[in-house]
Parts: C-alpha cells; structure tokens; sequence
C-alpha cells in the first residue's frame, strides 16, 4: 500500500505561524541589540570614572611632592620662614596701596586735563559766537 498525499491536507507550519515566529525572532534580535547599546554607554561611563580616579590620584600624588617638609625644620627655620612670609605681605600690601593711590591720582588728573579741554573748548565757542553775532 503505497500512501498517497491527501490534497485536503493543511500543511504543518502555516504563514501566520512562521510570521509569528519571525516577529519573535526579530523581538529577540532587537532585545540584544538595545542590551548592547546599553551596556556599551555603561561601559564607557564606567572607563571615564576610572579614569576620573586615576588623574585624581595623580594630583594628590603631586600635591603630595609639592607639599613643603615643615616637620624636618627647626623652630628657628620655621620662625625664620614666617617672618620672611609677614615681610613678603606687607611689602604687598605697601605696594597695592602705592598702585591704588597712582592710579586714583591718574584719574583725577585725566578729569582735570578734560575739565580744562571742555572750559577751552567751551570759551572757543562763546568766542565764534560772539563773532557771528
């Protein structure tokens, strides 16, 4: 008995099962794409962190170098050093109140000098005027 095909037979796998399948299979695919995507972001903020970390373990190291060995000097060197600091700062203070004084007095005399202009140009004017008159 040879079986022949039944032509009312449906077929085994349909087209909205196999389109249901694909939508599945392409659900899946976008799922592990947007994964990627959020683990690559991730990933990326998490080297910069870390290499955050690393510049700001190298400024302390060089802050750390930079740092003056109060420790290892005598009270006389370290009096020596504060007086040397308070001289340093009156010397400045000497010299801002020096250049503050200097350029308020330039000031006033550039207002003079333009005070002196305007009178001239002012007595110029009365001047042609009473010429024309």
């Amino acid at each position: 008995m040879v079986m022949e095909p039944v032509a009312g037979s449906q077929p085994l796998i349909t087209d909205t099962v196999l389109i249901v399948g694909l939508a599945i299979i392409g659900v899946f695919i976008l799922y592990l794409m947007l994964r990627e995507v959020r683990i690559m972001k991730t990933s990326n903020r998490k080297i910069e962190l870390e290499l955050e970390k690393d510049k700001l373990k190298l400024l302390q190291q060089h802050a750390e170098s930079k740092a003056f060995p109060f420790t290892r000097l005598s009270p006389e060197q370290t009096a020596d050093i504060w007086s040397v600091e308070d001289e340093n700062t009156n010397l400045e203070t000497s010299i801002f109140a020096k250049e503050k004084l200097i350029g308020t007095r330039l000031s006033r005399l550039e207002n003079f000098v333009k005070v002196r202009k305007l009178d001239n140009l002012i007595g110029k004017i009365q001047e042609e005027e009473k010429k024309v008159k």
